[in-house]
């Protein structure tokens, strides 16, 4: 699939090229909800690589670690916000394991990583029947894990949340580098029954040779975000003086113009860097507190902005949206250090007079305005709606006029006014103004597999301002 912007009619791949340029004066995205969180911490377990999760995710499975956990603090604060989060575990290394030739079984971590270390696989009799065998998986001194067979039925041990299970039957040596088993369906009732009766009553195996080996995520970063399906990224967690900060942003700035992927990006502020200004960049100036007495550093917050970021769609501001659990601003801001944050295109976080904490503006890093980028360009909202009518043009072009409709006048007619009954349904739900046919036109271009396709919209944005006048007579 190719995309981005276009300067002259020279590309050489099908696909959909499109500018969005500001004039003097919906259908929902697939990926909406969805943030990318670059991890910040070795976890020392897990898949290496993005990891799918929700609120409802199993994180002590999947990360070795709970929510709870300060180290989850962007996952955590980003899924108050977003639907779905995309986490990058750079976690490489050996797996624990254990391989005891009195055992009919190998068992071998889920996941690379010194966690694996912490496991232990307990083999107990039922008192009252010994062919009954129970067998628990524990990481540190919690359960996690427990399943019953017999000692006839032994290869029907299957692999949990933890570990692998190897059935190795009888054999006096560990069967080692074999498929798990796939409940005992090739190996006879007898297959570890001599193995399971000579075990005293209670045994226990703690799993061994879990190594961790920290993943660069710099050296798959770019991939990552080309692949994903997110539409905002965040390097919450990350230090404010690490370079990933940058990385990211830049990396933004080449998938939405070169490969017309239209995500976003938010960072954390770095006092004395290099401003990004760029509409696609959001910077969050300062953290707050919780309700808990918890203090978030900017870096921190920024995963709550950006889970928020994510799931609001063209017709809704973050302005004014209330941080959830928070009771203050780290640090609160003076009106006048407030006004020099938004002129400086950063994201402030305000107490208000009712205790709540909000959004000041839902702006982004844009603080230069050309005839191209005008002031709307600094509003999120605005960038969510030029996002979203991109990336459905885009989609409703590869999926249904490419290599399909005849680039004629009859199948010009045929994509505008696919365009203008697209349009007209954001403009019955509030994200732009009415839209005269006359604002879009489509046109064959210059080559004659090519149209050239104009188009003139406002987007609506939210009520920020109230101006009164209180005449007494």
């Amino acid at each position: 699939m190719a995309g981005g912007t276009w300067i002259v009619q020279n590309k050489r791949r099908p696909g959909a090229y499109i500018n969005t340029k500001g004039v003097q004066q919906t259908q929902p995205e697939a990926n909406i909800g969805r943030v990318l969180v670059i991890g910040s911490s070795e976890l020392n377990w897990g898949p290496n690589g993005a990891v799918e999760l929700t609120a409802a995710s199993d994180f002590q499975a999947i990360l070795g670690t709970g929510l709870e956990d300060n180290r989850l603090i962007p996952v955590r604060e980003a899924l108050k916000g977003a639907a779905t989060v995309i986490y990058l575990n750079g976690n490489d290394g050996e797996k624990a394991k254990v391989a005891d030739e009195k055992l009919p079984w190998n068992f071998t971590a889920k996941y690379a990583g010194t966690l694996g270390n912490n496991l232990t696989v307990t083999v107990e009799k039922d008192p009252n029947d010994e062919t009954l065998i129970t067998v628990k998986t524990l990481l540190g001194a919690a359960l996690v894990g427990e399943q019953s067979v017999r000692t006839t039925t032994a290869s029907g041990l299957e692999s949990n949340d933890y570990v692998d299970v190897t059935f190795t039957g009888d054999s006096t040596d560990p069967v080692g580098d074999v498929e798990a088993t796939d409940d005992g369906a090739d190996f006879t009732s007898e297959a570890g029954k001599a193995k399971l009766e000579a075990l005293a009553a209670s045994t226990s195996y703690t799993l061994a040779g879990g190594t961790t080996t920290p993943v660069d995520v710099t050296e798959t970063l770019n991939d990552v975000l080309a692949t994903e399906n997110y539409n905002v990224v965040t390097t919450a967690g990350y230090a404010l003086d690490s370079n990933l900060h940058a990385l990211v942003a830049t990396a933004v700035e080449r998938l939405r113009d070169d490969e017309g992927y239209k995500v976003r990006a938010v960072v954390p502020l770095m006092e004395g860097a290099p401003k990004y200004d760029h509409e696609a960049v959001s910077v969050v100036s300062n953290g707050v507190e919780l309700v808990d007495g918890t203090i978030l550093t900017a870096t921190q917050a920024a995963g709550w902005f950006a889970g928020a970021s994510a799931s609001a769609d063209a017709g809704k501001s973050l302005t004014y949206v209330a941080y959830p659990d928070a009771v203050s601003a780290v640090p609160k801001r003076t009106n006048e250090q407030t006004i020099a944050a938004l002129n400086a295109g950063e994201v402030v976080f305000t107490t208000l007079t009712d205790g709540s904490v909000v959004v000041e503006q839902d702006i982004n890093s844009l603080v230069t305005i050309s005839k191209d980028k005008l002031k709307a360009f600094q509003k999120n909202r605005v960038i969510r709606t030029l996002d979203t009518i991109a990336t459905n043009t885009m989609d409703v072009f590869h999926t249904q006029f490419i290599g399909k409709v005849n680039n004629d006048s009859t199948g010009r007619s045929l994509f505008k006014a696919n365009r203008v009954s697209y349009l007209k349904d954001l403009s019955d739900a509030g994200v732009i103004n009415p839209v005269d046919v006359a604002d879009l036109t489509v046109e064959p271009g210059e080559d004659r597999d090519s149209i050239l396709v104009t188009l003139a919209i406002t987007p609506i944005d939210a009520m920020e301002k109230l101006y009164m006048t209180i005449t007494v007579n």
